[in-house]
């Protein structure tokens, strides 16, 4: 990070997202970075680890940056998901298009999912409004091209109100099943480690879109911990659904990885989009499918997944059997988690109908 040369006219704040807006400061200033194209096709996170990067930056009062948003169209897509389901390897292939400008969890939405409900005395109004937090999110390099926003699992909280604050644009929601979940998550030590990290939060957020008044069913275990997270977001995303159904693909992340020419198709169709089957063939036969897309440094693909999800099966096998007992608890206890895998029944038959 260095200090940029000049900063930018609101006009070029406007029309051009040269310059990211990374972060609200303790001094109410947010943090900017100048990034370019490649530099956004790069960024596994679009968050703080780019401070650590070239690229210049410089900070704003938050006012200078409503000005610039004003009038500009919230105008993108979205990608929610319930987290190391292959959300980021999807943006990758995705931010390959020209007609895309794939950007990988912005640090703003994460801030603005954190903050305190508005009915909290505790909430204070944040510098920039989620509103137009959105409306620079959408700028592109070029008129004909579309941001595509890949969230943060637990920005899910405020998947409806982006969603709503949109205009209901077409979104993609990633999952995998609960089993496929568990295994990836004990596949994987960093996946364990924030998934403890954020167990507390996500316990919150379920228990109160549950409107429990008494909830028996606090994880005692890992693995019922990682089970209420694949709970939480799943529940979460599926409520955002419910009154825009015709809108949303839900994208089954082990399905695609089956049929990963089949999944971009319906994907790109999702989206609005198009792409001849030959280049959509070429961009799966790339590099990317075979890189691990958090930090495409190291190797990744298929196979290598199947042989990750064994690993743990065996491995964790007691602490995945008592995961699903859980779910089976819950599920028992509260209709909207019986809604939740009727609908996931529902998308069972509709692909195997196809």
């Amino acid at each position: 990070m260095r200090p940029a040369e000049a900063p930018p006219s609101v006009a070029q704040l406007r029309d051009s997202p040269d310059w990211f807006p990374l972060e609200v400061l303790e001094a109410g200033a947010v943090r900017l970075l100048k990034l370019d194209e490649a530099g956004y096709r790069a960024a596994s996170f679009l968050d703080q680890r780019l401070l650590q990067g070239p690229h210049e930056a410089l900070t704003l009062e938050p006012a200078v940056l409503t000005a610039a948003a004003a009038g500009l169209p919230v105008s993108s897509l979205y990608l929610f998901h319930i987290g190391h389901v292959g959300s980021t390897l999807l943006s990758r292939l995705l931010g390959e298009d020209p007609g895309f400008l794939a950007l990988r969890e912005p640090a703003l939405l994460r801030a603005l999912a954190l903050r305190p409900a508005p009915e909290s005395s505790a909430a204070p109004t944040p510098a920039l409004a989620l509103d137009t937090t959105l409306r620079l999110l959408a700028r592109t390099f070029r008129r004909e091209q579309r941001a595509v926003i890949k969230a943060t699992s637990f920005v899910n909280e405020i998947a409806d109100e982006i969603l709503a604050l949109s205009g209901a644009p077409p979104a993609v929601f990633v999952f995998a099943e609960p089993l496929a979940y568990l295994r990836g998550i004990f596949g994987g030590p960093n996946s364990r480690v924030e998934t403890r990290a954020l167990s507390a939060a996500r316990l919150r957020r379920l228990v109160r879109r549950l409107g429990a008044t008494a909830w028996p069913f606090d994880p005692r275990t890992e693995g019922e911990q990682v089970a209420m997270s694949w709970l939480c977001e799943m529940l979460t995303l599926h409520q955002a659904m419910l009154a825009r159904r015709g809108r949303v693909l839900w994208v089954n992340f082990d399905t695609f990885l089956a049929e990963p020419l089949r999944g971009l198709e319906q994907i790109f169709d999702a989206l609005g989009a198009s792409a001849p089957p030959g280049e959509l063939r070429a961009l799966l036969d790339g590099p990317i499918m075979h890189r691990y897309a958090k930090a495409p440094e190291h190797a990744y693909d298929a196979s290598l997944r199947r042989d990750v999800l064994a690993a743990a099966d065996q491995e964790h096998a007691g602490e995945i059997r008592r995961a699903m007992r859980w779910l089976e608890a819950v599920t028992g206890a509260h209709a909207p988690v019986r809604s939740l895998f009727t609908f996931l029944g529902t998308l069972k038959s509709q692909r195997a109908s196809q």
